[in-house]
């Protein structure tokens, strides 16, 4: 027979949690913190500041760094299971700080541009609602979780703003090298009509997000 101590001590003992625990929510709160840097970098390049060929490495390093965090922060938080409320709290937001941060920047490089501001507006205003949905829904002890439909908003605003920091370092080497205009102007027009994609995906999920939290 087993000793009776020793089995309740194996059941009552929690689970040992795994070493590198805490790494998840590191990468998640280092995607915050790049944001302001790379909204300063962005500005540099295309506001043709005297630092910006030296920008151009630390924008594109912290972009794709700030990509990939997004995605191994929480493949790594479901493979070691330390997938936590704080985890699932920051997440949503280091992206949405990621995506209008970069909108922002490049705004002000296009100077207003309406072709960057409706989109870019109908983006960051779809976030702030959705945040304020799902708030609202949580307290009345509904879940809403993120739609296939919202995933495709995601991947398409990742998309175009790639595509746009293509455009804004071109404008940085313009007058460095003739051959570039014609690379520069079709990242503008690719990241643009991503970005309109992104815009209408975001007010059509931001409408379903919000009729399901009044319906709750």
């Amino acid at each position: 027979m087993s000793d009776p101590t020793l089995t309740e001590r194996i059941t009552t003992e929690p689970t040992q949690r795994h070493s590198l625990w805490w790494v998840p929510n590191a990468l998640t709160i280092g995607r915050i913190l790049t944001v302001p840097i790379l909204m300063a970098g962005i500005l540099a390049l295309g506001l043709q500041q005297e630092s910006r060929l030296a920008s151009i490495p630390l924008v594109g390093g912290l972009f794709v760094a700030a990509t990939a965090t997004d995605w191994l922060d929480g493949f790594l938080a479901r493979k070691w299971k330390v997938v936590s409320g704080f985890g699932r709290m920051i997440d949503p937001i280091a992206d949405k700080l990621l995506v209008a941060g970069c909108l922002i920047a490049l705004c002000i490089v296009a100077r207003g541009s309406w072709m960057f501001m409706i989109p870019a507006v109908a983006i960051i205003f779809r976030d702030i609602l959705v945040s304020g949905a799902r708030e609202h829904a949580a307290l009345t002890g509904k879940v809403m979780p993120p739609t296939k439909l919202a995933k495709w908003k995601t991947a398409f605003e990742m998309a175009a703003i790639a595509a746009l920091i293509v455009w804004v370092v071109g404008l940085a080497v313009l007058p460095f090298d003739d051959a570039v205009p014609q690379i520069t102007y079709l990242a503008k027009m690719t990241g643009l009509a991503m970005l309109w994609v992104a815009a209408a995906l975001s007010v059509y999920t931001g409408s379903l997000y919000l009729r399901a939290a009044v319906a709750s």
